[in-house]
């Protein structure tokens, strides 16, 4: 042992001391050295003798000041590090630095003004398809046969870890006088194969929980292999609770549709997490339909509505070589960033365009030199292009240096094909590797530029510096012509042409664009809560966007602009090129309790049959929404949907509520 290491373990930081413990130790040896002295020291959380599973929570330790993390590996309280000690403090910040700090590289050039978000997270599920049916002695025999001394060894003094973590439990368990199905279950699983639903389940927690309860990925994939027609709605409750408690986040259900389908929306009522995303085929029975809609209008945000056919031809065109069985295993992860069960790394995401600032820019610098719409235009998306290039370097650029100084131990142990590869799940040896890059404010974008378009150039009721000057001044008259200007969100064949024309040009440049450890950039456009911070950045926008306010909250339309209602919304948001958004196109739909299920259904089939991609609701009135603001204690269950992802209201920030509050709100 290191006496670096011994420090460490003095003041009782047993994760932080594993990487210290093996002098000139690789980020392999480190990292699975950490992983293995928590397994081995940290303590047990408490048996719930409600809950049929356990363990009921991701790696974490109250009492440490460095913890593992699923995405950074760790995480580190340097306030409680530092109270422990001065120099383990010191230690770790230099550590940190040269192992932690893959965002320290270069790349952004100009695109760092408009990327409100450059966080490096990772969203991924672990193969549970494979840890299932093999267990994990399987896996352990596959490292033996490595050829890679380090790398084996780092994976095998990991398993080593989970062994000794997994035999506690039970140990734990039985002392505790834990329900005997799940002390029995976990004698077997997840070493050995599963061969029932609920052995499936407890394996798929147990590794769920080695992994930081980030997502479970495409449950279809797995269980329904192991269910013959039981009730599971109490254990895959528990299932979902688990992820709750992490603020873990997804899961995909469907196409093969079943009474289990059922079960799932059922065990989700009243939890935020997981949020659901069931994939609808066209021929979805009408019993699911019936399920998915109550579930929805019971006012639980679940499910998500994904539409299969579009997201599997999209996958299979991005991804010609692709198996059709792994593009199947399609799930998204975290908001909902596209994933392959069990086989992808993937960011999540990577970086966010704030498009609506782009657009300012270049009409502050470049109006009063354009003496054409186009031309303003041209400038527009050439800027554009240029940002997107910079992100895309940077983001390749913090790849390699990722590759280089970091190490994931759990997921390149069970994420497909590391072992066979030789290679860390953040060094190419997932069987795929994509970027996710995402934006904000594209709807606004595309009113600004028609305002721009009409009262400048069409209808010339401004110079370009009176235009500014109105804008800025907030002007009645202003406000009062820049309304009466075409928009998108009401099915107007001008604006849905331009945002047709933005968003193919848009993301066909992550196309081809291609990274040096992996496949390349899979786009999303989902917001999170990027949309009201984004929105601070900016000053009064022609929209009608007022100073300091969000940006659009998903594809549909800015808030106050879907003034003709939902078909005529969702008509325009057709119009937006869903074709290339391969990690899926977010779109907001809030519905007041008088909206009828069966005018839901319509909608959600005839944007898909338009090509639309993804619906998310959240079913609530506008005064249940203020008294709730008003009110926290009274509404603790209130569910809405953000950004991408779904919460208790109560759990938002203030911007988040308002900008919750102030969507179109539609009736049926």
């Amino acid at each position: 042992m290191t006496d670096t290491a011994k420090l460490f373990y003095d003041i009782n930081e047993p994760f932080a001391a594993g990487f210290f413990e093996l002098e000139s130790a690789s980020p392999a040896r480190a990292f699975c050295r950490a992983y293995r002295r928590f397994f081995e020291l940290a303590p047990l959380p408490k048996y719930k003798s409600f809950d049929p599973l356990y363990p009921y929570k991701g790696l974490w330790c109250e009492s440490y000041a460095v913890n593992p993390q699923y995405c950074r590996q760790y995480s580190v309280d340097y306030g409680a590090l530092k109270a422990k000690s001065d120099e383990c403090a010191r230690l770790f910040r230099k550590f940190d630095a040269e192992h932690g700090d893959f965002l320290a590289v270069d790349g952004r050039g100009a695109g760092s003004r408009y990327a409100a978000y450059i966080d490096g997270w990772n969203h991924s599920a672990l193969n549970f398809k494979r840890i299932l049916a093999e267990g994990v002695d399987s896996y352990e025999a596959r490292v033996r046969k490595m050829k890679d001394d380090d790398l084996r060894e780092a994976l095998l003094d990991l398993l080593c870890g989970i062994r000794t973590y997994h035999g506690r439990i039970v140990e734990y368990l039985e002392s505790a006088g834990a329900e005997e199905r799940l002390v029995k279950a976990l004698k077997k699983v997840p070493f050995s194969p599963a061969e029932t639903a609920f052995e499936a389940i407890v394996s798929c927690n147990f590794a769920l929980c080695l992994d930081g309860c980030d997502n479970i990925g495409f449950i279809d994939g797995w269980l329904p292999k192991y269910w013959r027609g039981e009730d599971l709605t109490y254990e895959l409750g528990a299932l979902m609770m688990h992820l709750q408690y992490a603020n873990g986040w997804s899961m995909s259900i469907g196409p093969e549709y079943s009474e289990l389908t059922k079960q799932y929306l059922k065990a989700s009522r009243g939890e935020a997490r997981p949020m659901i995303e069931l994939r609808c085929t066209p021929d979805m029975p009408d019993d699911i339909w019936s399920a998915a809609l109550e579930s929805v209008l019971s006012g639980s945000g679940q499910p998500a509505f994904y539409n299969e056919n579009a997201i599997q031809s999209r996958l299979s065109e991005r991804f010609p070589d692709a198996p059709r069985e792994d593009i199947y295993e399609f799930a998204g992860m975290g908001c909902t960033e596209t994933n392959f069960s069990g086989l992808t790394f993937s960011g999540g995401i990577d970086m966010n365009l704030n498009v609506l600032k782009v657009f300012d820019e270049v009409m502050r610098e470049h109006l009063a030199l354009c003496e054409t719409f186009d031309e303003l235009y041209e400038k527009f998306m050439s800027r554009v292009a240029e940002v997107q290039d910079d992100l895309m370097l940077f983001v390749n650029n913090y790849y390699n240096k990722r590759a280089e100084i970091s190490f994931a131990p759990i997921r390149t142990l069970f994420v497909d094909d590391c072992i066979e590869k030789e290679k860390g799940y953040y060094n190419g040896g997932a069987r795929y590797t994509f970027a996710i890059p995402s934006d904000s404010g594209i709807p606004n974008t595309v009113d600004s530029l028609l305002v721009v378009k009409e009262l400048v150039f069409d209808r010339r009721e401004y110079t370009a510096e009176e235009f500014i000057a109105a804008l800025d001044a907030q002007e009645g008259r202003f406000l009062s012509l820049a309304r009466s200007c075409h928009s998108y969100g009401i099915a107007d064949p001008v604006a849905d042409g331009l945002i047709a024309d933005l968003t193919k040009r848009f993301y066909a440049r992550y196309r081809y664009a291609r990274l040096d450890l992996g496949d390349g950039f899979l786009p999303t456009s989902h917001q999170f809560i990027r949309h009201t911070t984004e929105g601070h950045t900016l000053g009064h926008t022609p929209d009608g966007r007022r100073e300091g306010t969000p940006v659009a909250d998903s594809i549909a339309a800015a808030n106050g602009k879907a003034t003709e209602g939902p078909t005529r919304m969702l008509i325009s948001a057709a119009s937006f090129d869903q074709s290339m958004v391969y990690a899926i196109p977010v779109l907001n739909l809030s519905i007041s309790t008088k909206f009828k299920p069966e005018i839901l259904r319509g909608l959600i089939e005839g944007y898909f049959k338009m090509g639309g991609t993804q619906v998310q609701i959240t079913y609530v009135d506008r005064e249940t929404l203020l008294d709730a603001k008003e009110n926290p204690n009274e509404h603790g269950d209130l569910i809405v949907r953000v950004g991408g992802y779904s919460d208790f209201f109560i759990s938002l920030d203030r911007d988040l509520q308002d900008a919750v509050i102030a969507r179109t709100m539609f009736d049926g």
